[in-house]
């Protein structure tokens, strides 16, 4: 049995991602970010660093190749690991996608990083248990948000036949 998905706003979406979006709202953090490579030798500096983050934003992603942070701009050009790091960039934004989601739903990213592709905007995804988090370039951050809104606004418009819209090619 195919799932039903419907064609508004130009993309095919599934009914179940089209309400999430509806409900989903934005939270856009102050501080600036980086994010830095270090070699997987820095992994307990590099825990201890995101420990005295505090409910912060943060990210510490360890795999074989390196270890990985996401951290305020201010945090880490205070941080001795800087004279570990194997690359770096920055600043970047964070932009909370603030609704709880399953990790078992399927495509809800798909629509806004399609969009921001299309947009021209570079993103790093970053997912949490509950919330996916996207950075975007400071200097993109105002065209981003006005993107993904537009997303959440279209989701919010009645879709299907008692709209009006009309479906697109590929519409089951």
């Amino acid at each position: 049995m195919k799932n039903k998905q419907t064609n508004c706003s130009a993309e095919l979406m599934q009914p179940e991602t089209r309400t999430l979006w509806a409900r989903t709202t934005l939270r856009v953090a102050t501080d600036k970010y980086y994010v830095v490579s270090l070699p997987t030798t820095t992994l307990s500096e590099a825990a201890s660093l995101i420990a005295k983050e505090d409910g912060r934003f943060a990210v510490l992603i360890a795999e074989p190749d390196e270890v990985s942070l996401t951290i305020r701009d201010s945090a880490w050009k205070a941080s001795p690991l800087r004279r570990h790091a194997t690359a770096q960039s920055g600043p970047w934004r964070a932009i909370t996608f603030n609704l709880d989601l399953n990790p078992a739903v399927i495509g809800y990213f798909a629509p806004a990083t399609r969009r921001l592709a299309d947009a021209g905007i570079s993103i790093v995804p970053q997912c949490a248990f509950l919330k996916d988090h996207l950075l975007i370039q400071e200097a993109d951050l105002p065209k981003a948000t006005e993107v993904l809104e537009r997303l959440i606004a279209d989701c919010k418009k009645p879709c299907g036949p008692q709209s009006g819209a009309k479906p697109g090619p590929g519409h089951v």
